[in-house]
């Protein structure tokens, strides 16, 4: 019988190895956050005259629930504000939900996941230790998150901050992300499928979220969070307070909440058997109700917890920037000129930033639309969607099926987000009419999110692995969009985005002509799709 840690060095490098691509995304996406966001706040604010206005905005209490307790924007001489500061205040919490995601995918990727699909029973047919597959996800969790924290903190120092301030938050960046190792060691052991244990631990991830943003907002103008923020690991890290007070207790609760977890985790991994979960999943029918037998309802079977979990999300992002709406209208004549347009100017505040807000939405409903035809390429390549063609379904009426799923769920998307959005602009001055004016301006995007949903299937009717490079116009078309002005691209280079050619509602006044022709084009790109899937084998490859 093997020791439970045998041949734990080979796997880890065969992990490693497998990992190599997805892993290198997040650490250099990661990597990449904060130079730009230092370059971008010392080209925008270039001064502390600069970051003041930007600083006492953040400061409001209301806003706290989506930044952070605020250390450093509120006490402090605004002549030695920097911009270290405002990044460890409200920016540092959005890289922390990444790095919080980043674990979750990679604990659940390597051990759940693993048993789900057959391949760790393969593995542990070897001489492998029982513990081995663990401890290898473990170990590469550990080197991924001291590789994050160490490149955060000298790209801080590299940017001219503090030494010691910038290695406490590379600490703690490194201890949350731990932590969530640990958490989904945890949640994994309790169910036989790999979505459902990091759909725990996601939801572990958005719970620290909202308590942390109660506690702090509960606090009020005169203290930094109450005793219900350190109920969130969000708050052991926060509360270190870089660049302000620099302490590092607080970051030793996340060191020592990854090690409670990680041990749970590995006493309930020793006593159950492999492939099976704690709570065993209850029986299903024998036989599919009479609602799910078209591939349109099957479509939406797979799809509806990922989309409706989408959907939460999309509103509670709503809800954060609409609640930023009055703060940023009446603070933008104070911000530097850069900033301001961005916002269409001052006289046009409000509706600079409805329009930058439907934008944002619309780019995170296209991201969403990729997601969504990923998982429909993992059903091809899998092999679920083979037994389902093996019936008298045809091939174009499964791809239709979950087009029309993910495309009605992205319009709902669109006039939900942008629903938000108008209530809280019409809320200032009482312009209830903007509430119209950004539900169309919304749903005036509907076609540049289909032209994505069209790209998306046309790629898989070639092949499911070319799904990927749908990715390549959302990203760019984000980053175009966002800060195309600022970096003054040039007018060809802009054409990459697909939500160019969309009408700036409501800043600006809808027209047809881009609409029909977006339209159209992700018709053609639907129809190609659909013809081109009949014709090629299944899976393809």
């Amino acid at each position: 019988m093997s020791a439970p840690l045998t041949a734990t060095g080979p796997l880890l490098r065969f992990t490693a190895r497998r990992d190599r691509i997805k892993l290198g995304i997040w650490v250099g996406a990661l990597f990449i956050f904060v130079p730009y966001m230092m370059t971008a706040y010392q080209t925008i604010f270039a001064t502390p005259e600069d970051l003041a206005p930007l600083a006492a905005m953040l400061a409001n209490p209301s806003l706290t629930l989506f930044t952070g307790p605020g250390y450093g924007l509120r006490d402090i001489d605004p002549a030695t504000l920097e911009h270290q500061v405002i990044f460890a205040s409200v920016y540092w919490l959005y890289m922390l939900i990444m790095v919080g995601l980043m674990n979750v995918m990679l604990v659940s990727r390597h051990t759940r996941l693993e048993e789900q699909t057959g391949r760790a029973e393969l593995v542990r047919a070897a001489p492998v230790g029982r513990m081995a597959p663990l401890a290898s996800t473990l170990i590469l969790a550990l080197i991924a998150n001291l590789l994050v924290g160490g490149l955060t903190a000298g790209s801080l120092i590299a940017y001219g901050s503090d030494a010691t301030s910038s290695l406490l938050i590379g600490t703690a960046t490194a201890g949350f992300g731990l932590l969530f190792a640990g958490v989904t060691t945890v949640t994994s052991q309790f169910t036989a499928f790999s979505s459902g244990g990091s759909g725990m631990a996601g939801a572990v991830l958005a719970a620290a979220f909202v308590v942390r943003g109660v506690g702090d907002m509960a606090a009020g103008p005169d203290a930094y969070g109450t005793w219900i923020s350190w109920l969130s690991p969000f708050a052991w890290a926060q509360q270190t307070a870089p660049f302000v007070l620099d302490r590092w207790w607080p970051a030793a609760l996340l060191y020592a909440g990854a090690a409670v977890f990680i041990g749970i985790g590995v006493v309930l991994a020793s006593r159950r058997d492999l492939g099976s979960g704690l709570v065993q999943p209850r029986r299903g029918r024998s036989t599919a109700p009479a609602w799910l037998r078209s591939p349109l309802t099957l479509a939406w079977r797979i799809q509806r917890t990922q989309t409706t979990w989408w959907l939460v999300g999309l509103a509670l992002a709503g809800l954060m920037y609409g609640s930023f709406t009055p703060a940023m209208v009446e603070g933008v004549d104070a911000l530097p000129d850069l900033f301001n347009q961005l916002m269409g100017g001052v006289e046009g505040a409000l509706d600079g930033y409805l329009t930058l807000t439907v934008t944002m939405m619309r780019v995170t409903v296209a991201i969403y639309v990729v997601i969504a035809w990923q998982r429909v390429a993992s059903e091809e390549t899998d092999g679920r969607a083979e037994p389902v063609l093996a019936t008298d379904v045809r091939p174009w009426a499964w791809l239709a099926g979950h087009a029309v799923v993910i495309g009605v769920a992205s319009i709902l998307m669109l006039l939900v987000t942008g629903t938000i959005a108008g209530v809280f602009g019409g809320m200032i001055d009482g312009e209830w009419g903007l509430v119209p004016d950004t539900i169309v301006a919304s749903l005036a995007g509907i076609p540049a999110v289909l032209v994505v949903l069209g790209l998306a299937m046309a790629l898989h009717s070639l092949a499911p692995r070319l799904v990927g490079i749908a990715w390549i116009p959302v990203i760019a078309g984000g980053l175009i969009e966002v800060f195309g002005d600022l970096m003054q691209l040039p007018n060809w280079a802009r054409q990459i985005s697909p939500f160019e050619h969309t009408p700036s509602m409501p800043a600006e006044e809808f027209t047809l002509a881009p609409f029909l022709v977006q339209a159209a084009v992700a018709a053609a790109l639907a129809a190609v799709a659909l013809w081109r899937i009949g014709r090629r084998d299944i899976p393809g490859h």
